[in-house]
């Protein structure tokens, strides 16, 4: 018996002293990194900007579009990620933690020299999880950080989690996770790629990075050159695309809403088509996926073979020229009409990849079950056959409803 209490007494001697938080801190004593930017910097150094919640200016409710601040900034300029994060706690006088880091900022020139450099930390180190979103920007990091001021949240991290969580809404940008990319960034087939973000200058002028792809209204746009006034000056539009860890390219955000649907990844968006009848006039339609897109590669005589089938459901949304496309003996009109604006835009987007040389789709996913093993599909070098592929599109649109109008009537005089 006296065994058995010296046992039970040893057991929870052994709880209590396991149950305690050996090394937690109280709050006052850590700094909350909410986001973080890199940028390259001379002689091989980085900037580092930290985006570090204040708790208390978020208990007392401030708001980030006037009151009290809720965030401070800090730049930190040293060789290394883990030097920077050193230097910044020398500065702040807390503790930082990175575990809550929701969006990692990637200046523009810093990835085109290459992020190999960065993105070993941030996959190794414990603080930092897979699921943060990697963005490229346009022009600093910092200056995204700086000017990211959003008027309906109260912290400009919630701003980027809310706007890359609802990126499939319209297909424009894809949301980038640091562990989508680090697995693109290792494997034999596929190209890395990320979303592209930018400022806008606000002055209501219009840059388009590319002209409409008629029967498409809409021409191209890349982050920064949207014709917008007022509001958040951040955007996000495009993607970056990668050769290896060195940014080499830009897809514009029809390019990518092409790359969105071929990977599967769109569930709706708007589309404005020039009239089949009425060529100056416009028809408005809400798109999405009839299905998983079919994609078959094969590989014949060292040369790649790639055919896609797309199956697109289209419900009328408006129709400027009064046309009674309601009717059923129309519907094909509109039909061929969408089949050839996604044929044509998708064959764009493509051709631009293959110049790069970047399969940023991931064809080469549909060609390993062809082969025995991961080293016979290493030795294909997919990546180099990629340019030379021959590529065959076929879109089916079909128009499933036409709205909450049955039928078109003309104006009276």
């Amino acid at each position: 018996m006296f065994h058995r209490v010296k046992l039970l007494s040893a057991l929870l001697l052994f709880c209590l002293l396991m149950s305690g938080c050996n090394g937690a801190r109280e709050t006052d004593a850590v700094a909350y990194v909410l986001a973080v930017g890199v940028d390259a910097a001379a002689d091989n150094q980085l900037n580092v900007t930290y985006l570090i919640a204040i708790p208390r200016a978020l208990g007392s409710g401030g708001e980030s579009g006037g009151g009290e601040k809720v965030v401070e900034k800090v730049t930190v300029k040293a060789p290394s990620l883990v030097e920077a994060q050193t230097l910044l706690n020398a500065s702040v006088g807390r503790a930082p933690n990175l575990s809550h880091v929701k969006i990692w900022v990637v200046g523009e020139k810093l990835a085109r020299q290459g992020l190999a450099n960065l993105i070993g930390p941030l996959t190794r180190f414990r603080e930092f999880r897979g699921s943060m979103y990697l963005v490229v920007a346009r022009g600093t990091a910092k200056e995204f950080i700086d000017m990211n001021n959003p008027e309906l949240e109260l912290l400009p991290s919630r701003w980027a989690e809310g706007v890359l969580g609802i990126s499939s809404e319209s297909g424009y940008y894809l949301s980038s996770q640091l562990h989508d990319f680090y697995v693109r960034l290792k494997e034999p087939g596929g190209a890395p790629c990320t979303v592209l973000a930018g400022i806008n200058p606000d002055t209501g002028k219009d840059k388009p990075s590319a002209a409409p792809t008629l029967p498409d209204r809409a021409p191209g746009y890349l982050p920064g050159d949207i014709a917008r006034e007022g509001g958040n000056p951040a955007a996000l539009a495009g993607t970056a695309i990668f050769k290896g860890d060195k940014m080499i390219g830009m897809l514009t955000n029809v390019e990518t809403r092409m790359l969105a649907i071929l990977m599967g990844n769109f569930p709706k968006g708007f589309l404005t088509l020039a009239d089949p009848r009425v060529p100056e006039q416009n028809v408005y339609l809400l798109m999405r996926l009839g299905s998983a897109p079919k994609i078959e590669v094969s590989l014949i005589d060292d040369v790649p073979e790639i055919n896609i089938e797309v199956l697109i459901e289209c419900e009328l949304s408006s129709i400027s020229s009064g046309t009674n496309y309601e009717a059923d003996e129309l519907w094909p009109e509109i039909e061929q009409q969408v089949s050839k604006a996604i044929s044509l835009e998708m064959k764009n987007m493509l051709v631009k990849t293959q110049e790069l040389e970047a399969d940023v789709v991931n064809f080469g996913k549909y060609l390993r079950p062809k082969v025995k093993n991961y080293d016979e599909f290493s030795a294909i070098d997919w990546n180099r056959l990629y340019p030379q592929a021959k590529i065959h599109i076929k879109v089916d649109a079909k128009l499933r409803r036409t709205g909450l109008m049955y039928k078109t009537m003309p104006i009276r005089e």
